[in-house]
């Protein structure tokens, strides 16, 4: 059983959690055979998988960047991330369980750890298009960069005070590591439906925190939903008037975070993640007993 995530050019914390996570919670199970794969982690439910091998979707999520997934026999749907996906796919209710990777909070294997200080984790898109390491430093606030080892990432927001993010599985794993955080919806509108899915599933209406954008190549996106367009590339003249606007952009964006790290935080009750958890290791144990690993 092949497991299956994205991965782009770089790694990106979110679905590095597949392969960190879930062979801890189906020890033995995963290999190169292609003949089933593993939908775990990430909005991964979508029309371009291969037809012949047997999908066992397990927490995944439909992210709306894609047509949707055609159903047939070859797809095992255990659960899935939350009533939104469920509702786009045409499944029923009683298959929400919440996002796989909120297991992390039965799996971590971490020390308890002095919190110390708010941190900030962008989306991953947000580290090619602005400046929010500098944001972090003038802010005051602590950069988490989404594209670290997994290993590092859990550790910095497990002592984190508070956690404000724009990665959505920032706001998971903190949840999940009972964390609060503030939640930064992404400047693209793309990502939002993948947020409301995820708090839906825990019972939450999200209170998104709006930071300001850290370049006018950021608030480009913001304004228009592009990738930014000329200002990715700019030539000489635009170039020299785009470092002039950045730096008004760069004070900004940090004085907007600082705010962002003293707002009343979020967090799921404890009742609701008992919930959600326990929907999990049901889905887990199902698939264990009905893909029992073959000797």
């Amino acid at each position: 059983m092949k497991l299956y995530f994205y991965r782009g050019h770089q790694p990106n914390f979110g679905d590095e959690l597949n392969h960190w996570l879930l062979p801890k919670v189906f020890p033995g199970f995963f290999d190169d055979s292609e003949d089933e794969l593993f939908l775990g982690i990430g909005s991964v439910l979508f029309d371009h998988h291969p037809q012949a091998p047997t999908k066992i979707v397990f927490g995944s999520g439909y992210g709306g960047y894609t047509p949707l997934p055609r159903f047939d026999a070859r797809w095992k749907v255990y659960c899935v991330r939350g009533p939104r996906t469920a509702a786009a796919c045409g499944l029923p209710l009683d298959k929400v369980a919440g996002d796989a990777a909120i297991l992390i909070h039965r799996f971590h294997g971490l020390a308890p750890a002095r919190r110390a200080g708010a941190s900030f984790m962008p989306h991953w898109e947000s580290l090619q298009r602005g400046q929010w390491e500098a944001v972090c430093r003038l802010a005051g606030v602590r950069f988490i960069d989404p594209r670290r080892p997994v290993e590092q990432v859990l550790q910095e927001i497990a002592t984190s005070e508070v956690l404000v993010t724009e990665a959505m599985h920032g706001a998971i794993v903190a949840d999940a590591l009972r964390v609060p955080w503030v939640p930064v919806l992404p400047f693209h509108r793309s990502h939002h439906f993948k947020w409301h899915d995820w708090a839906e599933s825990l019972g939450m209406r999200l209170a998104p925190y709006a930071l300001w954008p850290s370049s006018a190549l950021e608030a480009h996106v913001a304004r228009y939903q592009g990738d930014g367009g000329a200002l990715k590339w700019p030539g000489r003249p635009l170039g020299l008037a785009l470092r002039v606007a950045n730096r008004a952009f760069l004070l900004a964006a940090a004085a907007r975070l600082q705010r962002a790290a003293r707002v009343a935080p979020s967090l799921s009750s404890d009742a609701a993640l008992a919930g959600v958890l326990d929907r999990l290791q049901s889905s887990a144990e199902r698939i264990r007993q009905d893909f029992a690993v073959r000797a």
